[in-house]
């Protein structure tokens, strides 16, 4: 007698990547502008002394560039949640990250916002390291691992629901969407060149 094992997942998490095509220059001087202006910034998830993260950005009227691109942003969003989802996105916050030589992002969620993404503005010509983690829920990983589950045999091709962490490397003018509770991080930035990208929360209206 043959038996047939049959394969499925459970819980798979959605994300979301879209190309743009927005003044990566200009958005460039807008994002240094910010930086000019409020160089302290706060500290978020961001480690290095050459770590950037810029407060809450409330107001877009010196910023042409930075205000088409979050317009189209919240076209996108709003997009991904009303193919399967009733009511309005709001957005909550965003903000702008430059990373120079030896900063991070040490994992973190966004607790109390429904989705939260990335757009890369600046990426160096040689980049090392500075790559976006999406990472297991930590028990998850935990029981997951090697050390629990045991090796995987010579041979065999992981697969995305092997790792306990995904890498996606950074590109200009990508945009990255994913559920504001997934554990996710910056790998340090090697390279001597800045990386800059602008970080956002949506949620839905109540």
């Amino acid at each position: 007698m043959n038996t047939q094992i049959n394969q499925g997942f459970l819980f798979p998490t959605q994300y979301w990547t879209i190309e743009f095509q927005e003044n990566i220059i200009e958005l460039e001087k807008e994002s240094y502008f910010i930086k000019e202006q409020d160089k302290q910034g706060v500290k978020k998830s961001n480690t290095g002394l050459n770590g950037y993260h810029s407060k809450d950005i409330r107001k877009l009227d010196n910023y042409p560039h930075l205000n088409r691109l979050m317009q189209q942003i919240f076209n996108c969003v709003n997009s991904i949640h009303q193919f399967n989802r009733k009511g309005e996105l709001q957005l909550e916050n965003f903000w702008i990250n430059i990373s120079g030589e030896g900063s991070s992002n040490t994992p973190h969620i966004h607790s109390g916002t429904n989705y939260s993404g990335v757009f890369f503005i600046r990426i160096p010509k040689e980049m090392n390291g500075g790559r976006f983690l999406f990472y297991r829920n930590f028990n998850d990983a935990a029981l997951n691992s090697m050390g629990y589950m045991g090796e995987f045999k010579d041979g065999y091709v992981m697969q995305p629901y092997d790792y306990p962490i995904i890498t996606i490397p950074p590109k200009e003018n990508l945009l990255i969407v994913f559920p504001s509770w997934v554990p996710h991080a910056v790998e340090t930035n090697l390279s001597k060149e800045d990386r800059i990208s602008l970080s956002f929360n949506f949620s839905l209206k109540r």
